[in-house]
């Protein structure tokens, strides 16, 4: 499980590396914008973390539903595999 999320984390980091520097503006990701948002503050000052997270909830949120309505197919997918008939 550890090495499955240093793998995970790996090419996430990877993705928003490649994302933020080999596209230009208007094709950037999500994750970049996230980035971008972070960063800009005014002054120093400390990021604006609610608007941050909300950003951040509602970027995830199609993932997570397309998560809950084919949740069943990638079950019966993933045990098919496992019967030995």
């Amino acid at each position: 499980m550890i090495i499955t999320l240093v793998f995970s984390l790996l090419v996430g980091w990877n993705d928003v590396l490649f994302a933020s520097v080999l596209t230009d503006p208007a094709t950037q990701t999500v994750a970049v914008q996230l980035n971008i948002f972070a960063a800009s503050t005014e002054g120093g000052a400390l990021p604006l973390y609610g608007q941050l997270m909300a950003a951040s909830l509602i970027s995830s949120a199609p993932v997570v539903i397309l998560y809950m309505i084919f949740q069943r197919q990638l079950v019966g997918g993933l045990t098919a595999g496992g019967d030995k008939g």
